[in-house]
């Protein structure tokens, strides 16, 4: 008689290194024989010698191993592709299964957010779901990116999408949240996904949850990284001071030519003239005149110094981003806490963001049917952030940019370029009166360190929550969050470093906002037969917002070092005011499902908003929407039971309003004033009473499908968002003393498809490669305006155009016999002609020349892991669209540099042996309009960039073991670290009005890290 054998098999399940806690473990054909691993996923399992193990875990495949007879077996479990179905996405007021809901929702790859390297999560955003489009006005650490989904939905109220935090509208700068804090991102896209956020949800919504704790024994994640950053597309060439000076000699000699001297006149006076023209020479004294009648240098004339202002005014920047989370709990309580700091320095001087973050999220089960919830986060940042976005001599991009190298950074000996030093062996900074620029007197390399411009700002977040469940399938869930912010700037300018005369001046100000939210829901849900499900959700939300600024400032600093305004003398300015904005509002919504294969729902909210007339407050928004799930149809069955994995088809239709046009739209306003020495109040805006909300009409159908198990899957989308009653000022009489007023006539359209591919083309025990590829296309059409043309700068506005449309001078090139720039314009009949006039121009002449909104714009992912050893990379890119390059003309000195940069492309300019270019010919006359706006400025701003790469490994169990460690991992990280585009020099990343004008660039940033578990 033979006996069966029992053994005790021990063991550890792991998924791509990670210890699996919670995994289920049965003897195959037992009634009940089993076990789920420990927190750190080992497991004791006693069994028959010859039984086999079922290992099993929602979202990843079920493994079957026989044990013959060992009693040590490890699993590593594979992620399945099938849990596509089992996503669950944050929707208004809860979760939902993306696999049966009826909207549009893109999910942002939690990868993505963890490797991010910047200081707000919305840079991060670029390229990581179709439909989004992220346009960064500033690459100065601690600003957010301007966010759009799905176009643009307005002309002249806001266009930003609504963030919500933890379920609750969030009122507050995005770079006050940890990257490190963030679960999940949730973008809501369409009305049967944002209806029930009612009016603030018009741009869409971006749904961000914050980790929560787990059941499970306490566990501490530290994470370290430091790097380095930089600009991420270096600065346009310039001429070297040889080519400079040459190329100024040139325009001297042809001005002089031009008002009738002879070629060696001409020449003479150039040479003569040339430094007198600059105000130094960097030849020295002993090349009084370093450019020959020719045109070249004189023998043996080298200049005696190169100075880089770019390198003068930018710094080593570091990156450093610390924090430690501690996380779990009970089966009744839990617990989330962590603590963050980063020091993100900006590539420029003096600029740069920090950040301390706090963060406590608690929930607890006070009874079976009782859970309260509560989430408290506070944030300090300091950032420094000098001028860097206009024209403005202060402008300390422009200022790198304009001074070019013969312009010395410290003062030098004229006879042999060493620099001289003051009594103390220290170099002194050379402020350049003699300049011919608008730099004269200006040395920012110094002066900046004694001033200051900086931003404090404090943001605290409480999310509080008491949800019961008296009965199975009805919940009540009643919710009070408040977000306070404020943002205390503080700008100072010495009174002993700068430009003469000095007196020094300090200003001061603080922006308060507290934003109160309270709502009251309850939830219903129900199935019957099996095959029928319900669920309706009604509630009540109240909503506060309160701003509150006032602030001042004063000249004549008494001394250096003193920042405050007591130590100035005169009193310069000062002023406050408070604004409060309310809304009210009531909704619900029933979802139906038959058989989990075909989906209905249907949503309304209604908003009462206190910035329209009692007439006009109340707005109704609603939604229907509705999936069908072709592939669970009989005549699909032999498909979806070989190939087929997926096969559904989704339908919206809604309607959103958009109350964001000011706090007092329809009310008469005054402002007081003084004339004098008396008091005066006049009217500032005209009563609007009926002023009310603009509304968008937003229409989805999407086609869902996955083929081989999902390992191929994807979406195909088409949307059409129709805005109406559009905010616009309606012209009136002169004779009413104002010119317009605001009124609801305007109509917009922006409409599209996006595409989203996902695939794993490899998936083994040891290798696994998943790629993805998003890829959005839209227009953006004017449908209705108040007047036939409305000019807003570069852009016409017309009924059949789009916002967004260049109209400018059309560019005719450079005339080969004369070199001047031309310019061309056409008759009524189409008959082109050029003009070298531009002033003879007039508007009518302008033509349509494109427009800033890219053709195509997306991201695609790779993510490859070779055992403990992963590899991801995002890129993001646009395909057409055109930039308009004010930074390039500021380059363009075909009047002569006169002291300021060069660009290195006038190297190309016409010469009566270069006659064929569009550079024209340079001369000093002073009437040349080529840097006028013209085509001749647009760019493609189509554009690859490597978005982010990271290279991680995951540290061998074996090492940890001993240690107490039961994860760690070190990697590589970098960020915007490769960048293609069409014009060197040009940063793609523009606003989306495609104006470049002398910002901030965008950081490449390379860290390196480590990601430890205790």
């Amino acid at each position: 008689m033979v006996y069966a054998q029992d053994v005790t098999v021990k063991g550890k399940v792991t998924a791509q290194g990670d210890e699996m806690p919670g995994v289920t473990i049965m003897v195959k054909g037992s009634s009940g024989q089993g076990t789920i691993t420990s927190v750190d996923g080992s497991y004791s399992l006693k069994v028959d010698t010859k039984g086999t193990l079922v290992f099993s875990y929602i979202g990843y495949e079920t493994v079957e191993v026989p044990v013959k007879g060992r009693s040590v077996i490890n699993v590593e479990l594979q992620e399945s592709s099938m849990a596509l179905n089992e996503v669950v996405i944050t929707v208004p007021y809860g979760t939902a299964k993306k696999s049966t809901f009826t909207g549009s929702a893109g999910i942002v790859d939690k990868k993505l957010i963890a490797s991010s390297q910047v200081s707000s999560v919305t840079k991060a955003l670029q390229g990581s779901v179709a439909g989004l489009q992220s346009f960064s006005t500033s690459g100065q650490p601690g600003e957010d990116a301007s966010i759009y989904i799905r176009g643009i939905g307005s002309a002249n109220a806001s266009t930003t999408p609504l963030y919500v935090v933890d379920g609750v509208p969030y009122d507050g700068a995005l770079s006050s949240i940890s990257s490190q804090d963030i679960a999940s991102i949730t973008v809501l896209k369409d009305a049967a996904a944002a209806t029930l956020y009612g009016s603030r949800a018009a741009n869409g919504v971006i749904m961000i949850t914050t980790k929560q704790g787990a059941e499970s024994a306490p566990t501490i994640e530290l994470s370290a990284k430091y790097g380095f950053s930089s600009r991420a597309v270096s600065d346009y060439d310039q001429l070297s001071t040889d080519d400079y000076f040459k190329l100024q000699w040139e325009a001297i000699r042809n001005k002089a030519m031009d008002d009738g001297h002879s070629a060696e006149d001409a020449a003479q006076r150039a040479s003569s003239g040339l430094i007198s023209s600059i105000g130094i020479n960097p030849y020295g004294t002993k090349y009084a005149q370093p450019i020959g009648l020719d045109g070249q240098l004189v023998a043996g004339a080298t200049p005696l110094w190169n100075d880089s202002w770019e390198d003068a005014l930018t710094q080593d920047a570091h990156y450093t981003d610390l924090s430690a989370r501690i996380s779990g709990g009970s089966k009744h309580t839990k617990y989330y806490f962590s603590l963050g700091y980063l020091d993100d320095q900006g590539a420029y001087i003096c600029s740069g963001f920090k950040r301390y973050t706090l963060r406590s999220n608690i929930t607890s089960d006070l009874r079976d049917w009782l859970q309260v919830g509560l989430n408290v986060s506070g944030t300090h940042s300091i950032q420094n952030y000098p001028k860097q976005n206009d024209t403005a001599i202060g402008n300390i991009v422009l200022a790198a940019r304009s001074l070019p190298s013969f312009y010395p950074v410290y003062e030098r000996d004229l006879d042999t370029g060493a620099y001289l030093r003051d009594e103390n062996g220290n170099r002194i900074y050379d402020y350049g009166k003699y300049r011919k620029s608008s730099y004269s007197g200006y040395n920012f390399a110094q002066s900046m360190y004694y001033d200051k411009n900086e931003y404090k700002r404090d943001a605290a977040s409480i999310r509080g929550f008491l949800q019961i469940t008296p009965i199975k399938g009805l919940s009540y869930k009643m919710s009070l969050s408040v977000d306070y912010n404020s943002k205390f700037s503080h700008d100072y300018s010495n009174p002993t470093y700068g430009k003469e005369p000095l007196v020094g001046s300090v200003s001061k100000s603080n922006y308060r906002t507290t934003g109160m939210t309270f709502n009251n829901v309850v939830n219903w849900e129900r199935s019957f037969k099996e095959v029928h499900n319900i669920r309706l959700m009604a509630g009540q939300e109240y909503y506060e917002y309160n701003t509150s600024n006032f602030g001042g400032s004063r000249s004549g600093v008494i001394t250096d070092g003193y920042y405050e305004p007591d130590a100035a003398s005169t009193l310069t300015g000062f002023s406050g005011n408070s604004d409060q904005y309310k809304l009210l509002s009531y909704f619900g919504s029933a979802e139906y499902s038959y058989n989990q294969r075909y989906f209905l729902s249907a949503s309304v909210r209604t908003d009462g908003s206190s910035r329209f007339h009692p007439d006009n407050r109340w707005g109704t928004f609603w939604s229907f929407g509705g999936s069908w799930k072709i592939y669970q149809e009989a005549f699909l069955e032999e498909a979806a039971n070989s190939w087929l994995s997926n096969l559904s088809l989704r339908a919206s239709y809604g309607a959103q309003g958009n109350d964001n046009v000011g706090y007092y739209a329809y009310q008469e306003l005054y402002s007081v004033g003084s004339f004098l020495g008396e008091t005066t109040l006049h009217t500032s805006r005209l009563a609007t009473p009926d002023l009310s909300w603009e509304t968008n009409l937003n229409f989805n159908i999407g086609l869902d499908f996955g083929f081989f198990n999902n390992r191929i899957n994807g979406t195909v989308e088409y949307f059409n968002r129709a805005s109406k009653d559009l905010l616009f000022s309606r012209d009136l009489i002169p004779s009413s003393g104002f010119s317009s007023i605001d009124a609801n006539i305007g109509k917009l359209k922006n409409y599209g498809w996006e595409f989203t591919l996902n695939g794993t083309p490899v998936l083994t025990r040891d290798w696994t490669w998943r790629l993805s590829v998003n890829a959005t296309t839209y227009k953006n059409k004017i449908v209705k305006l108040p007047t036939e043309v409305m000019w807003q700068g570069s852009k016409k506005w017309v009924e059949g155009g789009s916002l967004y449309d260049f109209w400018l001078y059309e560019w005719g090139g450079v005339n080969p016999e004369t070199g001047d720039a031309q310019w061309a314009y056409y008759d009524a009949d189409g008959t082109r002609h050029l003009t070298n006039d531009y002033s003879s121009l007039t508007s009518d002449k302008k033509v349509k020349a494109g427009s800033s909104l890219p053709k195509l714009s997306g991201g695609f992912q790779s993510d490859l892991t070779w055992k403990d050893l992963s590899l991801s990379m995002l890129f993001s890119y646009g395909i057409g669209g055109k930039i308009y390059n004010n930074d390039i003309t500021m380059l363009m000195k075909v009047n002569g540099g006169n002291g300021d940069s060069m660009s290195k492309e006038l190297l190309n300019r016409w010469t009566p042996e270069n006659t064929h270019t569009d550079i024209p010919r340079l001369t000093q006359d002073g009437t040349s309009k080529f840097t006028s706006s013209s085509t001749r400025w647009l760019v493609d701003r189509s554009f690859l960039r490597l978005k982010t790469i990271t290279l991680n490994y995951n540290l061998p169990k074996s090492w940890l073991h001993p240690l107490t460690v039961k994860d760690a991992s070190v990697f590589v990280q970098g960020e915007n670290m490769l960048t293609f585009s069409k014009q060197q020099g040009l940063d793609p990343e523009q606003p989306v009005s495609g104006m470049a004008s002398f910002r901030y660039p965008a950081m490449k940033t390379i860290s390196f890290g480590i990601n430890v578990k205790l």
